[in-house]
């Protein structure tokens, strides 16, 4: 007697389903690998890293380190601001009497690499893309990060954000309203600008919720419409500022301009400043330059005409946007509350940075800075890529950005 159809249809169905099962446990075992392969190399990259520090990169990368290292001397007391708040710090906690940089970089990078452990040992299963950026971020975090420096204090703070999202709050409003908080904080006594970064954070957060809401079916064009939705809101932040806080407002407008205008005349900082490429003035004339420097940032094909020392700055910044950029074509799929908080203290991070950052270097560095965020947004299983997909978004990315600047140029 012939097996019903049905029945036949019911048993290829088990067997297609065993067959999934077999490749995803097969998919798993490879990641977990990739994630054993991450912790065994975690120390090495740390020690060539410092190697690199101490014997290869010039004092001209690290002038901001040796001048904060002086202060905690007593020998220059000319800086104030961030700089003075740091070398406070670091004074409180030099027990060792520590007076050299690689004293402070060696120890420190031992110290933090082993936060990084932590991390990777609460990390999903990652895959070979995702390795190879953890692995670039632990260098670039020994390098530039983990150091006696300003940065080290930054990469605190967005680890006291990461703390905040571990906590199961039921209402992830809660949760957004102490990283603004911890943001503000900040902004009272390290750096100022980090006030208009927590605004931008909860207008991000309330932008993603009206799309997930009202949009059911996202794409790549709903991420360039979330992007545009975006630049509108700082658009009207500002417009509002003009008007209540003019003050502010110059400012804002003005410090590109200002902090560039000191650095051109320094051939090592002016290399990479990142300048306005548009005439004009006002809101009108900063929103372009603003919206410009956005993608110049995002995607800094400028980097590569530099030389063969930033290709790997160009390319772990094409990694975080073809990373940024996937998430918001599925955000309407992001379940984890802290995934999706996540994402939005990147961007009103980013959305701040693109104000106030005055040249790639600086950029790379402080975005380094926000790992422990970052990487709850990049080391995820909705964020397995393959090396093709991230071949060709990349291209695509170059040649539009290589387009836009030769005609702005032009």
């Amino acid at each position: 007697m012939a097996e019903p159809s049905s029945s036949r249809r019911t048993q290829a169905t088990a067997k297609q389903s065993d067959l999934l099962g077999e490749s995803e446990s097969r998919w798993d075992d490879s990641d977990r690998y990739n994630n054993s392969i991450a912790i065994l190399l975690l120390f090495p990259v740390m020690f060539v890293a410092k190697f690199l520090v101490d014997h290869v990169l010039g004092d001209k990368y690290f002038f901001d380190n040796n001048r904060i290292v002086q202060m905690t001397l007593g020998v220059d007391t000319g800086w104030e601001g961030s700089y003075r708040v740091a070398s406070d710090l670091f004074s409180k906690l030099n027990i060792f009497h520590f007076t050299t940089m690689a004293e402070w970089s060696t120890t420190l990078g031992v110290i933090f690499t082993f936060v990084l452990l932590i991390l990777i040992l609460r990390m999903p299963s990652l895959d070979l893309l995702q390795l190879v950026f953890l692995l670039a971020s632990v260098g670039l975090l020994n390098i530039y990060v983990f150091n006696i420096s300003k940065d080290i204090i930054q990469f605190s703070f967005f680890f006291a954000v990461y703390l905040v999202l571990q906590f199961p709050l039921k209402r992830p409003i809660i949760s957004v309203a102490l990283v603004a908080a911890i943001l503000y904080y900040e902004s009272t006594f390290f750096r100022s600008y980090y006030i208009l970064i927590a605004a931008f954070v909860v207008g991000v957060y309330m932008l993603l919720l009206v799309f997930r809401r009202y949009v059911k079916r996202f794409s790549a064009l709903t991420a360039l419409e979330i992007v545009v939705c975006v630049f509108v809101m700082v658009f009207l932040a500002l417009l509002v500022a003009q008007r209540v806080m003019p003050d502010e407002y110059k400012q804002v407008v003005s410090v590109r301009s200002d902090t560039t205008s000191i650095r051109e005349g320094d051939t090592t900082a002016s290399n990479t400043l990142i300048t306005d490429l548009l005439p004009g003035s006002g809101l009108p004339g900063f929103m372009l330059n603003y919206v410009v420097n956005a993608f110049r940032m995002m995607i800094p094909v400028e980097l590569l005409t530099k030389g063969a020392y930033y290709i790997p700055f160009f390319l772990f910044q094409c990694m975080v946007t073809v990373y940024i950029i996937n998430m918001l074509r599925q955000i309407n799929e992001v379940h984890d509350s802290k995934q999706f908080i996540a994402i939005c203290v990147y961007i009103g991070y980013a959305l701040g940075s693109f104000i106030f950052e005055p040249d790639f270097g600086s950029w790379v560095r402080h975005e380094t800075a926000t790992f422990p965020v970052l990487q709850l947004l990049v080391f995820s299983t909705n964020q397995h890529l393959s090396w093709s997909a991230i071949k060709s978004g990349t291209k695509a990315m170059v040649d539009k950005a290589q387009v836009a600047v030769g005609m702005l140029r032009g």
